[in-house]
Order: C-alpha cells, then structure tokens, then sequence
C-alpha cells in the first residue's frame, strides 16, 4: 500500500505528477503520482511519511547534488530532501533504516570527496534549516544549515562573538562541527567542536537527542569532529564573550621554513597573539617562500606597541605589512580572495586537497618533502602551515599527533587542466604524501580528498576505534549516515 486516498485525492486536485508520494519495494525507487495510478499498491511501502519540506527528484537538482566543491567524484542520490522541521529529518532517518536506504547530509556543499553525495539513496539537504536565534549576552542558538556569515552578521553587531570561527565563513555549522572545525585562533581555542555548548542531534536510530557535557554527554563528545558517523546535527549553542573593537594584522615574510616555524612555536608559546596563522607562497622567481599572519585585538585609542610585540622575531626585515581592521572585516577576510578564484573560474575545477596534521619535531622535513615535489604551478590556492597545542584539541574523534605540539600543513590544489589524468596523478600524489605522514605519525584533517579504506580510518581512530563500533551500535545499528566515507560498511 501507499499513501491513504486523502492523501492521493490532494495530490490530484493539486496535479502535481512530480511530488513525491511513495516508496516502491521492488524497484527501491520514489514514487510519484503517475507511478501510483500506473502499479499495484502492493508494490509501495505502507508507511510512507508525510513530509513539511519537500522531496525532489528532478534530474537539474539531483545533478548538482551528485556534485560538491572537489568536483572529482559524482553520485548520484535519488532523491533530495529540504526539510522544513527536525520531524522530517527524524521521518526519513526512521524511513530508511526500515527499508536500507543510504543517507548522505550536505550543507554548502564544500565536501571535496564526495562525502556528502549518496549513490541510489537520499541527500538531506540542511540549508532550509538555517534559523539563527536566540542571541542573548551569553550564548546564542543556530540551526545546523546556516552559513558561518549568517550567525556572524547576527552576533557582531551585538558586539558579541565566538571564540574561535572558521576561515571561511561561507560554510555551514553543522558540516564545520561535523569535521572539527579550524581557525586563526585555533592556537588557542582548538576546534570550533571544541566551543560548543550544546547540540541538538538526530542519531542514525531516527531519535532526536539534546546534549551536552552534562547531558547525554558520551553523544555530545562523539558528535564534535566526529564526522557525522552516529547522526545527524540539526542545532548547536555557542557560548559568547564581548568583541574587540579593532584588529591590527600583521603580515610576516620568511625566506626559510626553519625561522618560520621556530618563531611560530615561540608565538604559540607565549600567547600574545589572538590569531596565528599563515603558508607558503611562491615568491617572483618561482620558489618558496613563508608568510606569517598574526592578529591582535585592542580597543580604539589603545593600539598594540608593534615592536613589542614582533621583537625577537626572525622575519624578513622591510617586508611585513601592518593594517587594522574591524573584527568582522576580519572575520570575513577572506571573501575578496574567494571572489577573485570565481572570477578566474577556479570554484568550479576539481581540488585534490592535502590536509594533514603532523608531528612537530618532524614538520620541517615533510613540508620541505611535499613542496620539494609541488611545482607552485599546482597550487592556486594557500599552502596553510600553522602550529598548534595538542591539549586545546579535546574532540574525541578528532585525531592528532601525540606529540605536545603539532602542524597542521594543508595543500590547498586546484587542477588548472582539468584532465581526468592530471586529476588521477594529483590525488594519488596526495595520497602518497598522506602516506609519508602516517609513516611519521601523522593524521589526516579529514576535509581532503585522500583515499582511504576502513582498514586506514581503523589506524586513524587507533585506540578508539571499538569505542567507536560501539558508539554506532548503541545510536546508529544501521550504520546510516555519512556512506560515503567509508568508515565502516554497510
């Protein structure tokens, strides 16, 4: 059976021959209307929910979703859901776990292998869940679907803020506290996971669970940097503290990777700074080169002392460049650098990135290694070099070295030929210099496109890796969300 006739009475009055109104059993295929008046009931599956949000199944929307920012693979779902409350998320979570259907969840849809793509299955689309509220002096509340920018552009001009925020505040909340989550005051804060105070989660059982340290807090821990593996985030709570009235930025150039993270580590050590962060760029004769861009917050009238602050610092002398900014131009800098790439058309071609976390004492060698062998040509976006404490990092699933500190080194690629060669001779160049860092102690961050099998996420969870099979057994018996990935099989 499928839908009661009150239900098929208003899809024909309304004609709508492309609404989703069913599920058939045989085929594992949504049912429209005209599938309805042309099949057998008995082929329909009897408990079919209604849904606020919609359901699409148009060839135009299941091709973009069959896409994502890296632009290297394609799979295509079924189906699409908007959803227009938790309950439609819940109704298709417990939909397919009773009929075996894979459910991706995408966001903005800045995945760069195909994480958030579904072949055959669901794609739940969280940008119609994208309400921010609740800005109060202390917290505030957002839905899992809204962009960075959009809780940023309601807190700020309350003069409030987030410890720490992404780079690039286009992204959503959700997938950003899914994958852990990195900034300029990662030094400090770690993870933005880290800074959350509360989650709202549907877990892979089709239950919706509130959490936190003090509540269901095995769940509120997993979640953070857990890549979505127990359910789904559908609202988080961030705490917030008043915001500075300026920014001064300071831009650092190094001739050698040695000075710079010497002084990188000696910053981090004494915590002046309220951002650190920067790479590698290649300089007006095609090499190498390393730039530092660190951030202090002060008040109109009271400026930072600069030689104060940058004495004792190995940078090339003559070159640094110091601006002010407000805090939010701040947060959103990187905005004008993301149009230019549009502009050039470089959004839309494949991006094998190589985002890896590595061991302090052995960063200098396997960034030279990896840059030794990337011509700077195949680099259109930043190399990102920063270092970090090991202890601001408590996500549970969120691995890093074991090392006191650790440096997170990110090649950021775009295939500028875009030849399914040069694609393929790309990533299996990321996945060996992956390779050489696990060798060395090493993670992956995992937003990248590095190929890896359940036996390689085994060694990436390592001690954890039965708390994990538990966990999933306990909120997600099915193993329903995030198929994608790979981490354990369905």
């Amino acid at each position: 059976m499928i839908k009661k006739s009150s239900r098929k009475d208003c899809i024909e009055r309304i004609g709508g021959d492309s609404l989703i109104v069913g599920f058939n059993l045989q085929t594992q295929s949504w049912a429209t209307e005209s599938d309805l008046l042309n099949s057998s009931p008995d082929v329909f599956a009897n408990n079919f929910p209604v849904f606020d949000g919609e359901l699409i199944t148009d060839e135009i929307s299941l091709s973009e979703a069959a896409n994502d920012f890296g632009h290297i693979h394609r799979n295509a779902s079924r189906v699409i859901l908007k959803p227009a409350t938790y309950q439609d998320i819940i109704n298709m979570i417990q939909f397919a776990n009773q009929h075996n259907v894979a459910v991706a969840v995408k966001g903005q849809g800045y995945s760069t292998y195909g994480e958030t793509q579904s072949q055959s299955g669901v794609v739940i689309d969280m940008v119609s869940l994208a309400d921010v509220s609740d800005v109060s002096n202390q917290h505030v509340v957002t839905q899992a679907g809204a962009r960075w920018i959009d809780l940023l552009s309601k807190t700020v001009p309350h003069n409030l803020r987030l410890p720490i925020a992404p780079d690039f505040v286009n992204l959503s909340v959700g997938s950003t506290v899914a994958v852990g989550g990195l900034g300029a005051q990662s030094h400090k804060h770690g993870c933005v996971a880290n800074n959350i105070s509360h989650l709202k989660v549907i877990t892979g059982d089709g239950r919706l669970r509130t959490c936190s340290a003090h509540q269901n807090s095995m769940l509120f821990h997993s979640m953070k940097g857990g890549l979505g593996q127990l359910g789904i985030i559908v609202e988080a709570s961030f705490e917030l503290s008043p915001t500075p009235g300026q920014v001064r930025i300071y831009q650092l150039v190094y001739d050698d990777l040695a000075h710079y993270l010497d002084d990188n580590q000696r910053l981090l050590d004494q915590g002046i700074f309220d951002g650190i962060q920067g790479g590698a760029e290649s300089d007006s004769t095609g090499n190498w080169r390393y730039v530092m861009q660190l951030a202090k917050y002060f008040e109109p009238g009271l400026p930072p002392v600069d030689a104060e602050l940058l004495d004792g610092l190995n940078f090339v002398l003559g070159e640094e460049v110091i601006q002010d900014l407000t805090y939010f131009a701040f947060l959103n800098r990187l905005t004008p650098f993301t149009e230019q790439l549009k502009v050039a058309e470089h959004w839309t071609l494949p991006h094998p990135w190589c985002p890896l976390l590595l061991p302090a004492s052995k960063a200098q060698v396997l960034i030279q290694d990896a840059l030794a062998s990337t011509p700077p040509n195949d680099v259109t976006g930043p190399v990102l070099i920063s270092m970090h404490q090991r202890d601001a990092f408590s996500s549970l699933f969120f691995s890093v070295p074991e090392e006191e500190k650790f440096v997170y080194f990110s090649l950021i690629r775009t295939v500028t030929s875009p030849t399914p060669e040069r694609v393929e001779k790309l990533t299996q160049t990321t996945s060996n210099i992956y390779t050489g860092s696990r060798a060395s102690g090493g993670f992956q961050y995992p937003v990248g496109t590095i190929p890896i099998n359940t036996r390689n996420w085994k060694k990436y969870y390592h001690k954890k890796w039965f708390l994990l099979k538990l966990l999933k057994n306990w909120f997600d018996p099915n193993n329903l969300p995030g198929p994608m990935r790979g981490i354990l099989k369905r």
